[in-house]
């Protein structure tokens, strides 16, 4: 901001040099130029204890010196430059509200002086000021403050011409409210106040010589709000408790030059016809801030469009929302089955924020483009305020958004799962066969277009020895109706297997699953060397698509067990070679055994699948694992549990091992061989 110095006459500047007094001015100050005014200021510096400190001035003295005119118009509003300077800038003012500019008028003359006062608006801004609307008050006070005189409730259009007669050594504070009119954000509006001293225009100088000039300089502001409003799901009709979540974002958008803090804002939500309001899914809990912005208090109504007297709405009200802070707001719907729900319902929400300021406009900005309550296009600039309802980002600053909400007429389910086992090398009779039921619950038939309907069976990969066939097909068979009971209308279709583990249904069923009808996915899980007690999971993923598309129903995961024979072998101590040890003596333990004493030997042999026999079972001990410490000394009949189990060869010495074979051992049975050694001396 520029400053305006004093008209100082030769005779005073040469005395303030002489006496090296620094000289002061305040802004816009005009003089007789054959006055002789002496204006001073002393200053000083010093140090403490050899440090320099910080200069300071004295008050300013004056010496007028014969009949003097001089007066001074100061801009005193703080604002970005200095105080007392001939223009006050930057004030921001709401759209119709009120600015307020204030300014000194002072008589420095030694002589009565009149000013006449002029308030005009500039062309050089956006927008004018109402002068009619304006209002100007000022109080004339002697130079120690006493009030001389007060005048208020001057219209801008009046206080033109309006004269203010100044003794000397008095001043005047001029305040002025001035109206704004028809400004939108971002518009600036400038006054020009003067003041004419009538004793200086008589001097016979250049008329500018008698005319002091501030500027009065505001900046429309107000609260600018992005709103964006999602929902995380379809909502499913065919299950009445059903819910889907909106999430509500308001922020206060900073990047719009012109926007401003926001205090007690509302957001309004007024549900579509056919959605309740989930009571106890809105609480303060449910409410997210950012800085210092507040969550205000929530009352919930049944406001909504509907009907009923079904709580299907609720306001927020006194939230303050600074700039470049957001609230977060998230809450859940169900269907009210009082009335009907449309198939894609859009849900609008609304903010209302009283300006103040002297005005008294609210701002109502929405995601309803259409609503006739919205007033943002008369405040904000052309263009600025944009709504969108396919849920994409707003794109310009103080955007707004808001999603469809699909209420479900599809709706699919996927059951299992499944458990199998499989040895650890698996054949095409023993691979383990898992299946997977997709149901049509909704109201439509589904996967009647391509990509409409996939599914995608994947490897756990946890087990690499274990995972889904990468050669042959995937069968699936469809149900029409989905009755079991009725089988002509069931088709049986395979689709070859697919690297990436993803199959679409309608490349099996062009006409798509018609509604309660099922389509069985079978598929098969191999294994190759893999360790018996081992497994792997496999997950069956499926993934709707296509218009009106419905919340995926949670995977299926199948576990494939790997099973076989588990083979345990324990020891007992039989010191005195009785051949009498109880079940409960055999362990794996270490033992200490003695010269002479006897050693039982116990081998157990589990198949562990549920339901398959294992065959050609060989269960040995070789002698050489002993031999050299300890002699054979009784071999025990085999022992099987359970039934269907067929001890092939007896338990015997061939010279080499202590053996027995048995062909089948059935599911979850057990063979037993056992023999005791005798310790050497």
């Amino acid at each position: 901001m520029k400053s305006n110095t004093f008209n100082y006459s030769l005779l005073a500047v040469g005395v303030a040099a002489v006496m090296g007094i620094s000289t002061s001015a305040m802004a816009e100050t005009k003089t007789a130029e054959d006055a002789v005014i002496i204006n001073n200021i002393a200053k000083a510096s010093y140090s403490v204890d050899g440090v320099a400190q910080n200069e300071v001035e004295s008050n300013e003295v004056t010496v007028n010196v014969s009949e003097t005119g001089s007066f001074s118009l100061v801009a005193q509003n703080e604002d970005g430059g200095a105080p007392n300077d001939d223009i006050n800038t930057g004030l921001e003012v709401v759209p119709t509200g009120v600015a307020q500019f204030t300014h000194r008028l002072e008589n420095l003359g030694n002589l009565t002086d009149t000013y006449t006062m002029a308030l005009t608006n500039k062309t050089d801004d956006t927008k004018n000021f109402d002068l009619a609307a304006t209002k100007v008050t000022y109080v004339v006070y002697k130079d120690d403050g006493a009030v001389v005189s007060t005048f208020t409730d001057i219209t801008g259009t009046d206080f033109t011409n309006t004269d203010i007669v100044l003794e000397k050594d008095e001043y005047a504070i001029i305040t002025i409210d001035g109206k704004t009119a028809g400004n939108v954000g971002g518009d600036t509006q400038n006054l020009t106040l003067t003041a004419k001293s009538t004793y200086l225009a008589n001097q016979g100088g250049a008329p500018a010589d008698a005319i002091a000039t501030n500027t009065d300089e505001s900046i429309t502001k107000l609260p600018v709000f992005s709103i964006v409003k999602s929902v995380s799901q379809t909502l499913d009709l065919n299950n009445v408790d059903a819910t889907a979540e909106y999430t509500i974002t308001v922020k206060n958008d900073k990047t719009a030059a012109y926007a401003a803090d926001a205090v007690g804002i509302k957001i309004v939500d007024n549900l579509p016809e056919g959605l309740k309001l989930v009571t106890d899914s809105l609480t303060a809990a449910s409410i997210t801030t950012t800085g210092s912005a507040t969550k205000g208090t929530i009352a919930q109504n049944n406001k909504g469009i509907g009907s009923g007297s079904t709580i299907d709405g609720f306001e927020i009200t006194g939230v303050d929302l600074p700039l470049g802070e957001t609230i977060t707001i998230k809450f859940k719907v169900q269907q009210d089955t009082t009335e009907t729900l449309a198939k894609s319902t859009i849900n609008h929400v609304s903010v209302e924020a009283p300006l103040g300021g002297g005005s008294n406009v609210t701002i109502i900005d929405s995601t309803d483009g259409t609503n006739g309550d919205e007033n943002t296009n008369t405040y904000y600039p052309s263009g600025a305020d944009t709504e969108n309802e396919n849920g994409t980002a707003p794109t310009t600053p103080g955007g707004d958004s808001t999603q469809p909400l699909t209420s479900n007429q599809r709706a699919l389910t996927l059951t299992g799962p499944t458990t199998k086992e499989v040895p650890n090398t698996s054949t095409a009779a023993t691979q383990a066969v898992h299946q997977t039921v997709i149901t049509n619950t909704g109201r439509e038939t589904e996967g009647a277009n391509a990509g409409e309907l996939k599914f995608k069976i994947e490897d756990g990969g946890n087990n690499d020895k274990v995972e889904p066939a990468k050669t042959g097909n995937i069968t699936l068979v469809y149900d029409k109706d989905g009755d079991s009971t009725t089988t002509t209308d069931i088709t049986t279709k395979t689709l070859p297997y697919n690297e990436s583990g993803e199959y679409d249904v309608n490349a099996a069923f062009p006409a798509g699953i018609a509604p309660k009808g099922t389509v069985t996915i079978t598929y098969n899980v191999v294994s190759t060397a893999a360790e018996t007690g081992t497994s792997e999971t496999t997950k069956v993923t499926l993934i709707p698509g296509g218009t009106d598309s419905p919340v995926a129903p949670a995977p299926v995961v199948d576990t494939t067990n790997v099973k076989g024979v588990d083979l345990v072998k324990s020891q007992a101590l039989d010191a005195t070679c009785s051949g009498n040890v109880a079940d409960s003596a055999f362990g794996s333990e270490d033992l200490e055994a003695e010269p002479g004493q006897c050693v039982v030997y116990k081998i157990v042999a589990t198949n562990t699948f549920s339901s398959r026999p294992v065959t050609n079972l060989v269960i040995s001990d070789l002698l050489s694992n002993f031999s050299a410490g300890a002699t054979v000394q009784t071999i025990s009949p085999t022992t099987t549990t359970g039934s269907d189990n067929t001890i092939t060869v007896a338990a015997n010495n061939d010279n080499t091992s202590i053996n027995t074979t048995v062909s089948p051992l059935a599911a979850t049975n057990t063979a037993t061989l056992k023999f005791s050694v005798k310790i050497k001396p």
